[in-house]
């Protein structure tokens, strides 16, 4: 009897093995296809993605400012050879952003909550439906912080083929759990420090018109008085944003001084406090050694024999 019970376990074993190894696998699949999902409608989705790769351990959470991340989506940009609908080219290769305005207020707020909530095996995915230049098929791209930089991967739609400042960023292939299937894709590491302290990326330029007739002279006038003028809006409008990311690095450089100062406070209390309790107890410990030396017994007297007179 000992015997068949031994013979059905061993039978049973490798069906309950591969019962759990199956399980197991769904778990993972179902895990990496959905993901935690943070904003989904019709501009795209924004989702929290784990990652399987074992040697995948990214520096989450992180908290970076929103700013920073909007300068990120808009320094994005992609050389656009042909003029779209016509396929003639326009004047020569002119740099399009691979995400417009409503593209950037979309994206922005939400990669930058993702990252604060990703955890390390876990990087940020998002999904836009109508990306600047793509047509109608969305971009998908995943980012995540390593090691002092955000690394951002563009997989399906628009690929990028420069970022702005280019000082701030360097490329290498992507890997394959960032590439999202795209055997192609790029990954750009950008150093985001270092965009914190640079202006918001200028409007792409756009396509030069073919001059047909001469330009009357008070037209070529007016043409130089304005250019001046745009050029001085704009540097005028980088300076202000400038001004501001100064002014949120100071803000957020007095909070940290603030903590430290309740810090150092807290501790100075804390040496006071226990410099008052040593004293207490050298106190009590003096007064005790006194209270035992006032309790020994004074020395005996010898009494005195009365003699007697006869």
């Amino acid at each position: 009897m000992i015997t068949n019970y031994l013979a059905l376990t061993n039978v049973r074993s490798p069906i309950m093995q591969g019962l759990v190894g199956i399980a197991a696998c769904a778990l993972v699949i179902s895990g990496c296809a959905g993901g935690t999902k943070l904003a989904h409608n019709a501009n795209g989705s924004v989702y929290l993605e784990e990652v399987t790769d074992w040697s995948f351990e990214a520096s989450h959470p992180a908290v970076i400012d929103q700013l920073t991340i909007t300068k990120i989506v808009k320094g994005l940009y992609r050389n656009d050879d042909m003029s779209g609908s016509s396929r003639m080219s326009a004047g020569g290769s002119k740099p399009m952003r691979i995400f417009n305005d409503e593209d950037a207020e979309f994206l922005s707020p939400l990669l930058a909550q993702g990252l604060s909530k990703a955890k390390p095996e876990q990087l940020v995915g998002f999904r836009v439906s109508s990306s600047a230049g793509s047509g109608s098929e969305p971009t998908t791209g995943s980012l995540y912080v390593q090691k002092g930089s955000i690394y951002l991967t563009i997989g399906k739609g628009a690929k990028p083929t420069g970022f702005m400042p280019e000082s701030a960023v360097r490329t290498e292939p992507a890997p394959a759990y960032a590439a999202g299937g795209a055997l192609d894709a790029m990954t750009m590491i950008i150093d985001y420090h270092a965009l914190a302290m640079s202006p918001m990326p200028a409007a792409m330029p756009m396509a030069k018109a073919t001059v047909i007739a001469p330009i009357a002279p008070m037209m070529a006038t007016s043409l130089a008085k304005t250019q001046p003028v745009s050029a001085s809006v704009g540097q005028e409008a980088g300076q202000d944003e400038f001004m501001v990311q100064k002014l949120n690095d100071l803000k957020i450089a007095k909070e940290a001084l603030a903590k430290k100062d309740s810090e150092i406070t807290m501790l100075r209390k804390e040496s006071e406090w226990m410099k008052r309790e040593l004293r207490d107890r050298d106190e009590e410990m003096k007064a005790l050694r006194l209270t035992k030396v006032s309790a020994k017994p004074a020395p005996k007297k010898k009494s005195a024999q009365a003699t007697q007179i006869r």
